[in-house]
């Protein structure tokens, strides 16, 4: 009798050690697609914080942002020499670097209460860019029927530059 438990034992153990190597394989599998999907941004993130660098003058970064509406921008803030707080825009070309005094404008978070006085159900992205060759944050939200919105304030003074609703 003990040699047919043993027997009956021994697939069990295999059966669970095989399901634990498909689960290590699929888990390795889905964090290499995910590596290689954001592998384009990562690689435009580095791209933009070295154009800042040299073009902006930021001595270090902080923050990165990405809108991709007409055209594609990459924002990046942080510290200039002279350890002011500044955004610089970077238009995907890498040309006409947009340099900004964070102190200057809207911030991101007073841009953001903006939207959550309208009561959203939730915001989905808020970057700095440039709307009509301005600077604008630009929002986009749900609204509280799970519509997709979109708003634009200019930077300079929070002025509500574009809203699309309901989309």
């Amino acid at each position: 009798m003990r040699q047919q438990y043993q027997r009956r034992q021994r697939p069990r153990h295999w059966v669970l050690l095989s399901v634990l190597i498909v689960i290590l394989v699929l888990l390795l599998s889905a964090g290499y697609v995910i590596r290689k999907a954001t592998k384009p941004l990562s690689q435009d993130q580095t791209r933009a914080e070295t154009v800042a660098k040299k073009s902006g003058h930021l001595t270090s970064t902080s923050g990165f942002y990405w809108t991709n509406l007409d055209t594609t921008y990459y924002t990046v803030a942080g510290k200039n020499k002279a350890k002011q707080a500044v955004y610089a825009i970077v238009p995907k070309s890498g040309d006409n670097v947009t340099v900004l005094k964070q102190s200057d404008g809207l911030s991101r978070n007073a841009a953001l209460q903006k939207v959550w006085n309208r009561n959203p159900k939730k915001v989905l992205s808020a970057a700095l860019s440039m709307f009509n060759g301005k600077p604008a944050w630009q929002i986009s939200y749900l609204n509280k029927s799970g519509k997709l919105c979109y708003l634009t304030y200019q930077y300079s003074n929070g002025k509500v530059l574009q809203q699309i609703s309901n989309i």
